[in-house]
């Protein structure tokens, strides 16, 4: 029993030392954060623009796509956006495109990708239009 104890307390303290930031996105396979900063404010029907820093340099890129999930269970995504990698860890995110008039929630698929562009982990982060 106290063997079991000290597991699930060392288990929680080493993830603890992975958590991200209140407000990051977190990759809990390969304990990356990825902070979003808003540079055009989300808003449906326009393009819009944000930055994405993971919180180490790693040789996975950042892959991003606007993605719709309604009711009933249908899901899609939007136009592909244009992205700009301006250092190993920060990411410019261009033409990221809201369509309006449907009913359903936001989110950005981030998705990290090894050198062969396969998905190595893939997380959602609601969008607040």
């Amino acid at each position: 029993m106290k063997k079991l104890l000290l597991f699930v307390f060392l288990s929680s303290f080493t993830s603890a030392l992975f958590a991200c930031e209140p407000g990051e996105v977190s990759f809990a396979k390969t304990n990356l954060c990825a902070k979003i900063s808003w540079i055009t404010a989300p808003a449906f029907n326009q393009y819009t623009s944000a930055a994405i820093s993971l919180n180490e340099n790693t040789d996975l890129k950042l892959n991003v796509i606007p993605w719709m999930v309604m009711s009933g269970g249908h899901e899609h995504g939007s136009r592909p956006v244009v992205i700009t990698n301006s250092s190993p860890a920060d990411y410019l995110i261009e033409k990221i495109y809201f369509m309006g008039g449907m009913k359903g929630e936001w989110y950005l698929k981030l998705q990290l990708l090894n050198d062969k562009k396969e998905v190595v982990e893939e997380v959602r982060t609601l969008v607040a239009l």
